[in-house]
């Protein structure tokens, strides 16, 4: 099939093959978001201050880790953080809205980790993404049922 596409392309000329790779693009880059599941709207750049609870860390120790919130999503966030976080580690933000003074409290899953500040202590720009109870309920059962 490729063959004969490239085939048939051949006689196009220069201008009309660079609006069809134009397209291509674009139908594949929004193939490859749907697929994975990538967001499609934009963040809001914000500046929170707020705490991270690590839930990998709560079966030895109980530690809030401060944490600055740099953009926000109706199912995400991103944020930095001293400290380590692990690909995947749930994780529960707390933080007050500037406006009203309200706590929320957030469960998510870090999806993307990127190390900004290397170190004893690395700074971390962590992309998290909102997750339900029911995830959340799941790992700390799996947590409490393994090696049984």
């Amino acid at each position: 099939m490729t063959e004969k596409f490239m085939a048939s392309l051949e006689d196009l000329s220069t201008d009309e093959l660079i609006k069809i790779r134009k397209d291509l693009d674009q139908l594949i880059k929004n193939k490859f978001d749907k697929e994975l599941g990538k967001r499609q709207g934009q963040r809001a750049k914000v500046k929170i201050s707020g705490n991270v609870e690590i839930e990998r860390e709560k079966e030895f120790f109980y530690k809030l880790h401060k944490i600055l919130i740099t953009e926000m999503s109706v199912n995400g966030l991103v944020f930095s953080i001293k400290g380590i976080v692990i690909d995947g580690d749930l994780l529960k933000v707390s933080f007050r809205i500037p406006s009203t003074g309200e706590k929320k409290i957030i469960d998510c899953q870090a999806v993307r980790i990127t190390e900004t500040k290397t170190g004893t202590i690395p700074k971390l720009t962590v992309a998290a993404m909102a997750i339900t109870k029911d995830a959340v309920k799941n790992y700390k059962d799996m947590l409490r049922k393994r090696g049984q």
